[in-house]
């Protein structure tokens, strides 16, 4: 692992603290969702970074994938769970990290977030070489218990690599021997446990506002198709973005943007990521950083030391 390698990580690090640094100045009762995520997102690369995904802003039983859509007019509400997961880049090496905003500080709420927060850094804790993926699990499970509440099970932390934002071996938020991959020197991943009071799962959402390049097909389509499919693989490589992007660079008219998203999935050209929520409707908590294990042993890049 190249010492370039480990500061590419750091430097992304600095462009995901510096958005979330903002998010928690921005969020308040009554503001506007698309202007929190366009200055945070721009915040990112004000900091020299490039953006790895676009800013997720999921609201109570929500947890993860919602990003406002071109001309959202969502509001922070009085109340509630607001999960704030950014994600950056230097040269394709990701720094992802998420936490979550109790919006009136309510003390019953506050006991979720305080769940993902203990969980995490007892997670972070044991997050050393020789360690299997599900010990971490099982603390991470082990805290939430604790404060009554239960993991989302089907969603859990990912192995980091260059422009490959979910890369491989997968972290669960609970004792899944399944996961019995081990960390070693050079590992780059993403904790993030999820808490709970509902079933402890997530489904798909009928709402998609996040989407990715897969693949290049040229048979069936226009020239007018063909050229789209090159300016979003060429700006944005295999990771996710979303439609606002499109439009602030003028990839796409504005009128066919929605349209041609959905011929593309149709021709699997494009994957989407449909919003994800709590079964039983019940609030999400949400805490995440980036740690890399190197010769000086762990880095968590996403928090200032």
């Amino acid at each position: 692992m190249s010492n370039n390698y480990i500061q590419d990580y750091i430097k992304a690090g600095k462009g995901a603290i510096a958005a979330k640094k903002l998010a928690r100045k921005l969020v308040s009762p009554g503001e506007s969702f698309l202007e929190i995520a366009n200055k945070c997102e721009a915040e990112v690369i004000k900091n020299e970074c490039e953006l790895s995904f676009p800013i997720n802003m999921s609201l109570n039983e929500i947890a993860a994938h919602y990003s406002p859509p071109i001309d959202d007019q969502t509001k922070v509400p009085e109340k509630g769970l607001l999960k704030i997961d950014v994600g950056s880049h230097y040269n394709g090496y990701i720094a992802d990290s998420a936490f979550t905003i109790n919006i009136d500080e309510d003390p019953k709420l506050q006991n979720y977030v305080e769940a993902a927060k203990e969980a995490l850094e007892a997670a972070i804790e044991i997050f050393n070489p020789g360690i299997k993926l599900y010990e971490l699990g099982e603390v991470i499970e082990q805290k939430i218990q604790n404060r009554g509440l239960k993991p989302i099970k089907n969603l859990g932390g990912h192995e980091l690599k260059q422009y490959n934002l979910h890369a491989g071996p997968f972290i669960p938020n609970h004792k899944d021997k399944m996961h019995n991959q081990i960390l070693k020197p050079g590992d780059a991943y993403a904790c993030e446990p999820f808490s709970t009071s509902g079933a402890g799962r997530v489904e798909n959402g009928d709402q998609s506002y996040i989407f990715r390049f897969l693949k290049k097909v040229k048979k069936n389509m226009s020239y007018e198709h063909l050229g789209y499919m090159s300016k979003i693989e060429s700006n944005f490589k295999q990771l996710p973005f979303t439609p606002r992007w499109i439009e602030k660079n003028n990839l796409i008219p504005n009128s066919k943007i929605q349209r041609t998203i959905e011929f593309f999935i149709g021709k699997k050209i494009l994957s989407k990521y449909p919003i994800l929520v709590e079964v039983l409707k019940k609030p999400v908590a949400q805490e995440e950083h980036t740690i890399i294990l190197d010769e000086k042993g762990k880095r968590i890049v996403t928090t200032k030391e």
